[in-house]
């Protein structure tokens, strides 16, 4: 009996290493909240379909223009955008996970950080 009980101490111990070793960093959320914030505005305004059946082939060349100002930064900057998303975060350590909520205009989002990944948990608009 007392070999499975340190047998299971030490399975949860080794858990809790693993958890506490992979607990994202705030720098790490900055760049995955940053890539994901450019993917919704590129897939948002950017690809919108309305623009070409519209405008035809002229919104087709503002989705163009728009992609490749995402792609350069050329509208918002990489680290400007990293800071704007750590200036309107807070980050809850629990060791073995993070938890991140960031408020930005209209939109609240909550954000499990565990095993070096982030799970949307929740999504307030308005």
């Amino acid at each position: 009996m007392k070999i499975k009980a340190f047998v299971g101490i030490a399975g949860v111990g080794a858990l809790a290493a693993v958890l506490i070793a992979t607990n994202p960093s705030q720098d790490r959320y900055n760049t995955f909240a940053a890539e994901t914030l450019q993917n919704e505005v590129r897939s948002s305004f950017c690809q919108a379909k309305e623009l070409d059946s519209w405008l035809g082939d002229l919104g087709k060349a503002l989705g163009d223009i728009c992609e490749t100002a995402i792609e350069q930064g050329s509208l918002v900057g990489e680290e400007d955008l990293k800071n704007f998303i750590e200036d309107n975060t807070q980050r809850q350590n629990f060791g073995v996970f993070s938890l991140y909520t960031t408020q930005i205009p209209a939109v609240r989002v909550r954000i499990l950080g565990v095993f070096n990944r982030f799970i949307p948990i929740q999504q307030t608009v308005g």
